[in-house]
């Protein structure tokens, strides 16, 4: 069982390790479409470069204030960036970069500069994706290859 836990590669779109980059872990939550599904990945890591937004759900962030301290500054992407942005506040740093490809581009390079033990780039969008996307899956791949370009251009080609 312990080798079958440990080989087992998790499932798509759902904390699903990407890549490890020069000590970067890229995760894949595109299935978190709402603030409660995104909860539970802020929950398993600190140093987190938050990849947040799409089209927003009633309530947007609330109840996510207790996980602020673990976010080292959030990347907003899609319609949900402006009330994403009026949210998070002063509590967290944040960024407006409107698509995931600026987004994941700005998450890398934040998390690269910083220097700090276990960063993660989290893609756990609290959002539907229509705004941007057909459905989280798409969303979810798009991220998946971005990820993969960066690694592609990466003097340090560890992989996850």
């Amino acid at each position: 069982m312990t080798a079958g836990l440990r080989s087992y590669p998790g499932l798509v779109h759902r904390q699903e390790l990407v890549a490890t980059i020069g000590g970067i872990r890229f995760v894949n939550d595109s299935k978190a479409t709402n603030a409660d599904a995104a909860a539970k990945a802020l929950a398993c890591y600190d140093n987190i470069y938050w990849i947040a937004g799409g089209k927003p759900k009633e309530g947007g962030l609330a109840g996510l204030e207790g996980f602020y301290p673990r976010i080292r500054r959030a990347y907003l992407i899609g319609e949900a960036a402006d009330a994403f942005a009026l949210q998070l506040g002063k509590a967290v740093a944040h960024k407006k970069c409107g698509t995931l490809d600026k987004a994941v581009t700005a998450a890398a390079a934040d998390a690269g500069s910083e220097k700090l033990k276990t960063p993660i780039v989290l893609l756990s969008p609290a959002c539907a994706s229509f705004d941007q996307y057909p459905n989280f899956e798409v969303r979810g791949d798009h991220f998946r290859k971005l990820v993969q370009e960066l690694q592609s251009r990466a003097p340090d080609r560890g992989a996850a």
